[in-house]
Parts: structure tokens; C-alpha cells; sequence
């Protein structure tokens, strides 16, 4: 039998004594370690109350403060769905604050337009470029006619930007890293459009494309035909190819062998609207020409799909219009960036589009039909009539977009280069005869007309142009938002405060003491037993 001694107990006790001291120091040191460095875990789906690698790698790249002021009015938080929105932004920039590295404060100021006090401020910030918006509460019955107010201004060293307005939280840190860029240099990325739709406007048949383009290119140029394209391009986007001329050809081509990047929206027919009818004839530009060259085969076709299309309204019915392809689903290659995460997309009066053999290990579907489709080469019908009873056999996929990144070989690399008969400028460069590039090919002009593109039409230019000039993670976080947790279901801003409160003080606070009361609770029974060991001891010492 083990015999100890007293002298052994007082060890033995001070050990435990210096154990339990230990516990707490390491608890304490914990809880204070826990408020100077800043970390948590986001379990949500896709982690949408953390910001993403791209946003953390763009905050190392400042060399100076950046300071983000978000201001709201006060009845942003009296309407559910504004005031989620409201809690939403405040927690991510305090993420953008602690990824910051002590490079990014952040200030939040709510603001009332019943203060006199805060008039002139609210005033002074529409000026800088923050508007007002009307509030509404969706499914509610009574009727709340308010004025919401919620915007950021971002500003480094002298410059600021400004993101307004902020009334849903979906693409908010892919806005806000847009205008960072912007700021702090690297992202200058200059976008030149070519439109070249006969018979159409770009200011009134496709201005919110360029819209949508000003608020995330550095510049936005148009480009008119028989001009140069400007040096400092990145990207071309190409909406159709009418009356483009040999020297125009020239330009787009040298453009991408000398490493640009193109979007190219072309359709293989060209629509003709009149009073009395739609018709149409095959496309006739040299930019199908062009693509053939690189190995890609844009057909003067007309596609319909049988089995998936947008039904076309006509007084009080809905008429069976298959030209108008609607993909969704399984059609979308789930393997690429641009459209693994889309829904639906609506392509109106489509030609196919595919790669030819010798270029097949460069480029990649996008999207196709489904496999009850069907193409016209000739003798094209665009009237409603046409389709009313499913004539058509399917049976055929067609694929209606792809992508290209790989080498290329100049279409003038043996030819002479062609004068400009349409403009002033001339060439006085080099001409390049092989080079790199990448291409979006869609076989559609017509799906970003105002009249019918969506923001599904709109999402899909934008992945788009972030593959080809820039961060294609950033496409992974456009959509960043839009959250449904159990957060959301509170019915006003108070049961919500309760919520996160009750969250934060669980984790905070609650966890710890569990984790000391346990500590004391060993510490006990542990003494205990030390107890019996000793009253034992002394029991045999006695005997």
C-alpha cells in the first residue's frame, strides 16, 4: 500500500490550488486575447456575413487610411426588409475595419429628416451623390409612404467614391470592392464598346448596358465605326456586326492578337421591325468571318427550343413562341464561373454557335438548348402564327454561347492592311500576326435590348466581362447577399436586436462561465477525493 505523509498532501494540494489558478489565468488571458483580436466562424451558407479572399487580398494592397461613412435615416429601420439590410452592412464593415490591418475605419451615422440638425448634413450628401428612395414593406396592407436614405462614401488619401443607394444587401461587397479599386489604383480597366445593330439606337435600345458598365469600368468608351480603338482599351465589348467595315475588322482583330478581350453578342440573322410584321434575313458582316478564322462557327441560323421557351403575351393569353430560348437548369455548365450559379437566362431569336475541332481544347461551352430543339437555315419565321401548334420536330442540342482562351492567328497576317474609306484615322502601328487572347461568344445581339433584357441578361454581361479583364473570384461574391436565416424572421427591429443580442451574449459571455463553472466543479470533486485519501491515511496512521 502507497503511504503519504503529510507533508505530501500539502504538495499534492498546492498542485491542484496551482492547477484551478492556471485555468482561470488561461480563461482570462482567452477572453482578453478574444477582444483585441478580432475572429469568428460563419456557418451561414456561403458565408455571407464574412467578407471573401478577394476583399481581404484587395484591403493589403492599401498603403494609406481608408475610411468608409455609411449613413441611413432612421426609417430605414422601420420597415423589416431595410432594417436586415441596414444590420447587414454595419456587420460587414466591421469586417472590412478588422481585415484592414489598421488601415480601414469605418463610420456609421444614422440621420432623421425631422432633425433640423441633420438637414443640412443629408443635404450636403444627395450633393455628393447620395439619393433618397421610397420605402415600402412587402405583404404588408397597410399603405407607408416614406423616404428611405442610405449610402456609402468611400475615401482614400484625396479622392472619395460613393455607393448609393443601399436598399438590399445582394452584390453589396462586390459594389463596394468595385469602388475600392477604383480608389486605390490597379483596377483602371477601360472598356470600349463597338455597337454595330442596323436600324438601332444605342442610347435608346441599349443604354442600360452601358448603365450597368459605368458603375463597375474605370471608363466606358464608345467606339464608332471607322475609328481606332483607343491604346489604353482593356476590353471590347461587341454588340452586333452591321456595316462594319474591312479596316474596323482590322482594329478588332490586331485588338485581340496584341491580348485583348472581347465579348462579342452577334446574331446570325438580322431582324427587320416594321408596321406590318417581323422578318428576317441572314447577318451579313466580316466579323463572322473574323471568328471562323480563330475556329469558332457563329451560324446564319435561327434556333427554337420545344421544350424550354418564353411564351410571348398577346391581350389576355400567353402564345407559344419557341424562338424565344429560355435556359435553365441542366443547361447551364456548371463548370464555369460565369453561369455556374445562374438560373435562367432568356436568348431572343438565337443562332448557335460551336468551336471547330482544331480549336476545341481552347474553348468551353457556356449554355445550350435542350435536346428539343430544332434551326432554321432559311426562310426564317418570326411571326406568331407560325408557332402556334408545335410543327417543328426537335430532337437537336444546340449550343447558344462559349468561351475561347488560347492563341490566335491574325485573319490580315498574309494580307495587306485595309484603308480606312469610312474615317480619319489610320493605322501606324506594327502589325502583330499571332498573339493570345480570350473571347465570350454569344449567338444573340438581341437578349440585352432594353425592351427585353432582365437582370438574369445583365448578370450574365457581367460575369462575363469580370472572366475576361478581371478577378474571376469577384464573380463569386456579385451575388453575395440576399440572406434567409433565422435572423431574418423577426418581425420588427426589436425582436431582432433581442436575437443578436441574445447570439453575442450566448457566445460571448455564457460559454466561458460553462467552461469556469466546469473547472470549479473538477476543482471539487477532485479536492474531495483528496479529502477521503487523507482522512484515510490519517485512519490507518492512527491504527
Amino acid at each position: 500500500m502507497i503511504q503519504l505523509n503529510k507533508e505530501d498532501l500539502v504538495i499534492k494540494k498546492a498542485e491542484l490550488w496551482l492547477i484551478f489558478i492556471l485555468i482561470l489565468l488561461n480563461i482570462l488571458v482567452f477572453l482578453f486575447i478574444s477582444n483585441k483580436i478580432y475572429f469568428r466562424f460563419d456557418l451561414t451558407e456561403g458565408e455571407r456575413y464574412s467578407i471573401s479572399k478577394p476583399t481581404r487580398d484587395l484591403l493589403k494592397k492599401l498603403d494609406n487610411n481608408l475610411v468608409i461613412e455609411y449613413y441611413y435615416n432612421n426609417k430605414c429601420k422601420d420597415i423589416k426588409e431595410t432594417a436586415l439590410v441596414v444590420q447587414y452592412v454595419e456587420d460587414l464593415l466591421k469586417e472590412y475595419e478588422n481585415a484592414g490591418n489598421g488601415n480601414v475605419s469605418v463610420v456609421i451615422k444614422e440621420l432623421s429628416y425631422e432633425k433640423s440638425s441633420d438637414m443640412a448634413l443629408i443635404s450636403e450628401l444627395e450633393q455628393q451623390g447620395i439619393k433618397p428612395f421610397e420605402l415600402s414593406e412587402s405583404g404588408s396592407t397597410e399603405s407607408k409612404s416614406m423616404l428611405g436614405f442610405s449610402g456609402i462614401i468611400v475615401k482614400y488619401k484625396e479622392n472619395s467614391r460613393v455607393v448609393s443607394p443601399i436598399f438590399n444587401d445582394q452584390g453589396f461587397e462586390f459594389r463596394l470592392d468595385v469602388e475600392i479599386q477604383k480608389l486605390i489604383g490597379g483596377g483602371e480597366d477601360v472598356l470600349g464598346i463597338i455597337f454595330a445593330c442596323d436600324g438601332l439606337s444605342f442610347e435608346k435600345n441599349y443604354s442600360y448596358v452601358k448603365q450597368i458598365c459605368e458603375n463597375e469600368f474605370f471608363q466606358v468608351k464608345e467606339i464608332q465605326r471607322g475609328t481606332n480603338i483607343p491604346n489604353d482599351v482593356t476590353t471590347l465589348l461587341i454588340i452586333g456586326g452591321d456595316n462594319l467595315t474591312d479596316y474596323d475588322i482590322f482594329q478588332i482583330d490586331q485588338f485581340l492578337v496584341n491580348g485583348g478581350k472581347a465579348f462579342i453578342a452577334l446574331s446570325g440573322i438580322q431582324v427587320i421591325i416594321q408596321d406590318y410584321g417581323l422578318f428576317a434575313v441572314p447577318a451579313d458582316s466580316r466579323l463572322f468571318d473574323l471568328l471562323r478564322h480563330y475556329g469558332i462557327h457563329l451560324a446564319k441560323d435561327l434556333v427554337g427550343d420545344n421544350d424550354s421557351y418564353n411564351p410571348v403575351i398577346q391581350g389576355f393569353s400567353k402564345q407559344r413562341y419557341p424562338v424565344w430560348i429560355k435556359v435553365k437548369g441542366k443547361n447551364f455548365n456548371k463548370k464555369s464561373p460565369i453561369v455556374n450559379e445562374m438560373e435562367t437566362l432568356r436568348i431572343l431569336w438565337a443562332s448557335s454557335v460551336k468551336l471547330e475541332d482544331r480549336v476545341l481544347q481552347y474553348g468551353e461551352v457556356l449554355f445550350t438548348t435542350t435536346n428539343e430543339a430544332w434551326s432554321q437555315g432559311s426562310d426564317f419565321k418570326l411571326d406568331l402564327d407560325s408557332y402556334k401548334y408545335p410543327l417543328q420536330e426537335g430532337g437537336n442540342k444546340y449550343n447558344l454561347a462559349l468561351t475561347y482562351k488560347g492563341p490566335i492567328e491574325s485573319f490580315f497576317a498574309d494580307k495587306e492592311i485595309p484603308k480606312n474609306l469610312d474615317g480619319k484615322d489610320t493605322f501606324t502601328g506594327n502589325k502583330v500576326t499571332k498573339g493570345n487572347t480570350k473571347l465570350v461568344v454569344v449567338g444573340s445581339e438581341f437578349f440585352l435590348n432594353n425592351d427585353f433584357a432582365r437582370n438574369e441578361e445583365f448578370l450574365f454581361l457581367m460575369n462575363s466581362l469580370d472572366w475576361l479583364g478581371k478577378d474571376s473570384s469577384l464573380i463569386a461574391i456579385r451575388n453575395k447577399g440576399k440572406f434567409s436565416k433565422p435572423l431574418d424572421k423577426a418581425k420588427d427591429l426589436a425582436q431582432f436586436e433581442f436575437l443578436k443580442n441574445f447570439i453575442i451574449g450566448f457566445t460571448t459571455y455564457f460559454l466561458p462561465i460553462v467552461f469556469i463553472l466546469i473547472a470549479v466543479l473538477l476543482f471539487i470533486i477532485k479536492k474531495n477525493r483528496d479529502n477521503k485519501i487523507k482522512e484515510s491515511f490519517l485512519k490507518i496512521k492512527k491504527s
